[in-house]
């Protein structure tokens, strides 16, 4: 496997850690006011990754 692959392995990884993390915290009591977020949180995770938690927990966490 050559650079370019490892890390396209290694970013997916990230993303789906980043998205099980936001389901979770959803799940263990910090439901969003408008229940679509509770899905479109971990979907951008997928493809933002850290970034996608940082908005979670600095905009949408606040909205709970």
């Amino acid at each position: 496997m050559d650079w370019l692959g490892i890390i396209s392995v290694i970013a997916l990884a990230v993303g789906g850690i980043c998205a099980l993390w936001i389901a979770l915290d959803i799940m263990a009591g910090h439901p969003q006011q408008m229940w679509i977020m509770n899905w479109v949180w971990p979907i951008t995770a997928l493809y933002a990754g850290p970034l996608a938690v940082w908005g979670y927990y600095g905009a949408g966490r606040l909205s709970t």
